[in-house]
């Protein structure tokens, strides 16, 4: 296996990841960490989204430092100007501007709340790659609020696993949508070219604290569905009902979107939210859901930090080079199935792309 080189990223490159959030970006100089690069983003007097290396091809100050001038950044040291596609518009003090100044832009589309962006080869973007989370954030049939990113100090991949592996949530959220059956139920586990889905199936189940406060109901026929596909793309989907149900109307549908983007080796933000396709215009309902749903999120924030900080203490290794896990420091239990799954096609899609960096995921198969 090829070692990685010193701030090379441990994900694969050629894919859309989200940058920041739609209402994040703005009139202003919004600096992210993404994939081990330094990025800027901005929006144009137009409304479009630009993002551009955060650093001047001068004296590799962060543009991030300077100021927004109409469409262009002007470096806070020595005054050089970049417009959103990377050109060097003007140098303080001479006329001509070399090419060598100009600096990288990146491909950005914004759709369904999320500004996407493509940190790999530019040539590869493909507009008609960008995951689809419209029908849950754009159609009007569900409602929520947008996710706030929260920077999680811990790995990308242990977010990945975390959400692939919800056996976790009979321990680790009994305040909020934890419940014993969950533990005890043994997944479905459906491993394509495309995704990897997890799903588990319940006629009668014991309801968590919050969803018991939200319906009324003691036990609940439910299912769950957990999608995760490249570049970091995660979705939860939950359907409940009361048990014995006859009424379509009855059926209350959640989904979790849940995209997360590397940050460094050891860092990710994560961009999750919880929408619902029932009440919804009851806003005061929205504003306890989200705050519910924020504490669930931050109690595996406290895990995955802490399962971070083990690991460095330790002296283990596993994550920085992406190996599966059985390769040391931790052991493997059945519910792993899905999250060593998306560990190992990770891996195969970076060391691919390393190899041949046009690879497309259809190039990578599960194996």
């Amino acid at each position: 296996m090829d070692e990685p080189k010193e701030n090379e990223s441990m994900y694969p490159k050629n894919f859309w990841y989200v940058g920041a959030m739609k209402h994040e970006v703005g009139r202003h100089l919004l600096a992210r960490t993404l994939l081990e690069q330094p990025i800027v983003f901005f929006r144009r007097i137009d409304g479009s989204v630009a993002a551009l290396a955060d650093r001047c091809s001068h004296r590799r100050i962060s543009l991030s430092l300077g100021r927004l001038i109409g469409d262009e950044v002007q470096c806070g040291y020595h005054g050089l100007s970049f417009a959103g596609d990377g050109s060097c518009t003007g140098i303080p003090g001479q006329a001509r501007v070399p090419p060598s100044a100009c600096v990288r832009s990146y491909p950005v589309v914004e759709r369904d709340e999320f500004v996407w962006f493509w940190p790999g080869d530019p040539t590869l973007a493909d507009e008609a790659l960008v995951p689809d989370y419209s029908e849950i954030c754009s159609s009007g049939r569900f409602v929520g609020r947008p996710a706030e990113p929260l920077l999680v100090e811990a790995p990308c991949l242990f977010n990945i696993e975390n959400v692939l592996d919800l056996s976790h949530v009979t321990y680790a959220h009994q305040e909020t949508v934890g419940t014993p059956e969950v533990a005890v139920t043994r997944p479905t586990v459906d491993i394509s070219e495309t995704r990897v889905l997890v799903t588990r199936n319940w006629d009668r189940a014991s309801t968590g604290p919050s969803f018991k406060n939200l319906f009324g109901w003691d036990f609940v026929k439910n299912s769950q569905r957990i999608s995760f596909w490249p570049g970091a793309n995660v979705l939860l989907e939950i359907e409940v009902e009361p048990v014995g149900n006859t009424d379509p109307a009855q059926i209350k549908r959640l989904r979790v979107p849940g995209p997360c983007t590397p940050s460094t080796s050891t860092t990710h933000f994560k961009f999750s939210a919880l929408y619902r396709d029932f009440l919804l215009d009851n806003e005061a309902l929205t504003a306890g859901m989200f705050e519910q749903f924020r504490k669930t999120v931050m109690e595996d924030k406290v895990l995955m930090e802490n399962q971070q900080r083990n690991w460095a203490l330790d002296g283990v290794e596993v994550v920085q080079k992406m190996e599966p896990s059985s390769s040391g420091g931790m052991m493997d239990i059945a519910v792993d199935h899905a999250p060593l799954a998306a560990r190992r096609w990770l891996q195969r899609l970076t060391m691919a792309e390393r190899k041949a960096p046009e690879i497309r995921l259809a190039e990578v198969t599960q194996g």
